[in-house]
């Protein structure tokens, strides 16, 4: 492989808007927010959640910290313990995960990912970004973990019906 191509490749999966932490985070509220749909009495536990996100239980429980102490997450201790929503998933918006893991979330953030990124110190995306950036903004707000949960299950299904079948043996 050529250097160039690695260093493509690497940098087609690194986050534009959001940090990886706040992807994983908005991943977790989303299994726990499906999950508490099918039994809304139900903790997700998080070696579980963990192992559903390919992450470290380690790394998980900074994420569950974050959002425990942000209002979002509540826990519950023991056998028959995990991690639940802190309350409804149509009551928790995406806007609200993001701001909890990233701080003000994409407000003030170069598309680009330059430092200063301003009205005075533009970069190449400032005109079309500083307009797009308040509609984001406006429609992660409106955007709760239940609409998340749908589009999730929309795109699983999308991907069932697209994917190919197996030629016969």
């Amino acid at each position: 492989m050529k250097k160039g191509a690695r260093r493509e490749a690497s940098d087609s999966s690194r986050p534009l808007l959001y940090s990886k932490t706040c992807q994983f985070a908005l991943r977790a509220m989303e299994r726990i927010a499906a999950a508490e749909e099918k039994d809304p009495k139900a903790w997700v536990p998080q070696a579980d959640l963990a192992l559903a996100l390919d992450l470290s239980p380690p790394s998980l429980a900074q994420i569950v910290h974050r959002l425990r102490k942000a209002g979002l997450l509540s826990g519950q201790r023991g056998p028959s313990g995990g991690v639940g929503l802190a309350r409804s998933a149509k009551r928790i918006t995406v806007s609200e995960v993001v701001r909890a893991m990233d701080g003000g979330g994409i407000a003030g953030r170069c598309v680009l990912g330059f430092e200063p990124c301003s009205d005075d110190a533009p970069c190449p995306a400032h005109p079309v970004w500083s307009v797009v950036r308040p509609v984001l903004e406006r429609e992660l707000e409106h955007k709760s973990l239940f609409d998340l949960v749908r589009a999730v299950e929309g795109k699983k299904k999308l991907k069932t019906r697209r994917a190919p079948k197996s030629p016969p043996r």
